[in-house]
């Protein structure tokens, strides 16, 4: 109980830390306005208040961690990854947004299926990294092969890849070790994990935010 205890303030702070971060993206922003950091703003957000869920679900129940968070996730990463490829680009293939709103949508389907009417915690969490997978190395992919060389982009895109890393790892470890109600304390590896990817995103959002900082300084060089 203890150890939980510790996870969830863990889940908690570090969404609140991803907030604070996206609300300082949006200041900085404010008299810049870049392209694609307002949908950065978005994504981060959302998936601040996933981790926050988390960190509070047992006052409100088990469908906030088991369904509305596994949305909030998938859907911010999404979000960002828009986000991403305006800022990089200053667009986003009709093709890409099209398999991306379909690949929500089927998720979306997928959980609320197994979540109110066949309850399964493993085809949910399947479903979930899967979505997350894709989107989370595809956002790193398209870092490492952008035109902007700088240091920032590198460790985006770096934290991008742990992250989807991190998630994949955890939801192997609790497919191995599955328990109905445990969710992400199905064991050691899977708490480690679990606890990792939010620092691991606040990381990633703190490379964002200087990323803008050198947008914004190339702006005012020219």
């Amino acid at each position: 109980m203890k150890g939980e205890v510790i996870l969830h303030m863990a889940f908690f702070l570090g969404g609140l830390a991803v907030l604070c971060l996206a609300w300082r993206m949006r200041r900085k922003n404010r008299n810049l306005g870049l392209a694609g950091v307002s949908w950065w703003v978005t994504g981060y957000s959302a998936m601040g208040l996933a981790a926050i869920g988390t960190g509070v679900d047992f006052y409100y129940g088990d469908w906030i961690k088991g369904f509305v968070t596994h949305l909030l996730l998938t859907g911010g990463m999404a979000v960002i990854w828009v986000g991403t490829h305006l800022f990089l680009e200053g667009r986003i293939r009709r093709t890409a947004a099209v398999v991306s709103i379909l690949l929500l949508a089927g998720e979306a389907i997928g959980v609320f299926w197994f979540y109110f009417v066949e309850p399964a915690y493993q085809v949910r969490l399947t479903i979930t990294c899967v979505v997350l997978l894709i989107l989370s190395a595809n956002l790193s992919m398209a870092l490492f092969l952008s035109n902007m060389e700088s240091r920032a982009v590198t460790i985006a895109g770096v934290c991008y890849f742990l992250f989807a890393l991190l998630n994949g790892s955890r939801t192997l470890a609790i497919l191995i070790s599955p328990d109905r109600f445990a969710y992400y304390l199905s064991g050691p590896l899977a708490v480690a994990v679990t606890a990792l990817m939010f620092p691991v995103l606040a990381a990633a959002e703190m490379a964002a935010l200087c990323m803008i900082r050198n947008m914004a300084r190339g702006r005012e060089a020219e």
